[in-house]
């Protein structure tokens, strides 16, 4: 059994908000109008077979029209029951125990969606790509990507680029274990 390859894809602002405060998503559609094939979301949907996403982030997205994962595999990180609208399945346990199951299930390449599920799959060293559209603003407030409970990690950049609308976006790949300096 194969691992699935775990990809991130957020837009942040400067001060490493994901959403501002009381989950206000608004600013991203103001402050970075550049369409899904400018940001290279629309390639790397068209790559990734399962979404894997928090509650707080499928309660979100649910009053989004259209549905904005039509087509994919949608499964939701809870350990509260909800009524599927849209093929959605409900999940419990660790990002890692999630992922184990979809890898048994045939799942190849698995987009994570939201902060909570993000920051666990951070702690749990399961994501290979992060993906990261710098907004120009400083939000002051709100929901941070990066909080002091995660443990280190080391990434690689991978790619950079300015989008049109002034976006930076930046794109990390996971550090393979380094072998050991010897000391002689």
């Amino acid at each position: 059994m194969k691992k699935p390859f775990v990809s991130v894809f957020l837009g942040i602002s400067i001060d490493g908000c994901i959403a501002g405060e009381n989950g206000d998503l608004s600013w991203l559609a103001e402050l970075a109008p550049d369409s899904p094939d400018a940001t290279g979301y629309t390639a790397l949907m068209e790559q990734v077979d399962t979404l894997l996403i928090g509650r707080t982030t499928y309660d979100a997205v649910l009053g989004f029209e259209p549905w904005p994962y039509a087509g994919k595999r949608v499964v939701v990180l809870s350990h509260r029951d909800f009524a599927p609208r849209h093929g959605e399945q409900c999940r419990a346990g660790s990002v890692r125990e999630v992922l184990e199951g979809l890898a048994k299930e045939g799942c190849r390449h698995v987009y994570l969606d939201g902060g909570a599920v993000t920051r666990a799959g951070l702690r749990e060293g399961v994501i290979d790509s992060l993906t990261l559209s710098m907004l120009p603003v400083v939000l002051g407030k709100g929901v941070r990507l990066f909080e002091d409970s995660l443990p280190r990690s080391d990434w690689r950049l991978d790619h950079t680029r300015q989008l049109p609308s002034g976006v930076v976006q930046l794109r990390y790949r996971k550090n393979q274990a380094m072998p050991a300096r010897s000391t002689i």
